[in-house]
């Protein structure tokens, strides 16, 4: 604005009324409408009044698009805003949408065992290192957490306490070799042992190895843990056998087992630090 009343537009414009007002005196002191120095008056300033109309009516569309910019302006600010508080309000809904199917899952897990002693935990971390997703959970020996108690996400087995300290704890999933799990499928009944691949192909992908060609293990199978050895409860979900393939070391085949969860994308999960059996070994036979 302060360069529009310096430039030579605004000069003009300021000449322009002074010549109208000396126009109107003139006029006014004639007293006589028709007289020939008002009509010659006339005559001299009509254009400067087309000019002065025209440049009236630029100010005025100048000021309206100052006007209408400001408006739109702040219009935008507020709808940025009002997008901001829906993404907020977005992520809130998810999150407790997310809560509420972990405290659904764990309620029908409680319901079938009644045996469990449960804690909730966060994950902490991640190892970015560990090919196998191993993670750290925010609860520890104060909460009666202790090396070997299995970890749930519902029904699903996820992995195992590793080590423990008073705040925290390092849990191993299912595709970590140094982790073994006594299962059996649930179509044929038959038993084995599930563990992970010694390359970590995927964080949520293990073996069970050691089967016969005459398995009847097949794809589409479900995968439960047996409940032998004492550290994990029987009828845990350990995934679901994918496909077989045939050992490249043994005459054996394996089944290629893929869990029901993304481990990757876990934030709560259930620590059971009690059931019944828990330290108890069992045989196939029991």
């Amino acid at each position: 604005m302060n360069r529009f009343f310096k430039s030579k537009s605004f000069k003009i414009f300021i000449v322009i009324i002074a010549a109208l007002l000396l126009g109107s005196v003139i006029a006014g002191i004639t007293h006589w409408k028709n007289n020939p120095l008002s009509s010659a008056i006339s005559a001299v300033t009509y254009p400067l009044q087309k000019v002065s109309a025209s440049v009236g009516n630029h100010i005025d569309s100048f000021c309206d698009s100052f006007r209408s910019s400001s408006t739109l302006q702040k219009e935008n600010e507020e709808l940025k805003q009002k997008i901001a508080d829906y993404q907020y309000e977005l992520a809130d809904y998810e999150n407790t949408k997310r809560t509420l199917k972990i405290y659904e899952e764990f309620l029908g897990v409680k319901e079938e065992h009644s045996d469990y002693i449960f804690e909730n935990a966060s994950v902490l971390s991640r190892d970015n290192v560990d090919a196998f997703g191993s993670f750290i959970l925010d609860k520890g020996s104060v909460k009666g957490i202790e090396v070997n108690d299995p970890v749930i996400f519902g029904k699903n087995l996820v992995g195992i306490v590793t080590s423990v300290n008073p705040t925290n704890c390092t849990v191993k999933t299912l595709a970590n070799p140094d982790v073994s799990v006594a299962v059996y499928e649930a179509r044929s009944n038959e038993f084995g042992y599930v563990t992970g691949f010694e390359d970590g192909i995927d964080t949520t992908i293990y073996q069970l190895p050691g089967l016969s060609k005459d398995s009847n293990i097949a794809s589409g199978g479900v995968i439960y843990t047996t409940g032998i050895g004492g550290i994990y409860p029987k009828d845990l979900i350990v995934g679901t056998v994918k496909e077989i393939r045939k050992s490249k070391s043994d005459i054996s085949y394996y089944g290629i087992i893929e869990s029901n969860v993304d481990f990757s994308e876990l934030t709560e999960v259930f620590v059971i630090t009690d059931f019944e059996g828990q330290g108890i070994s069992q045989n196939i036979e029991d």
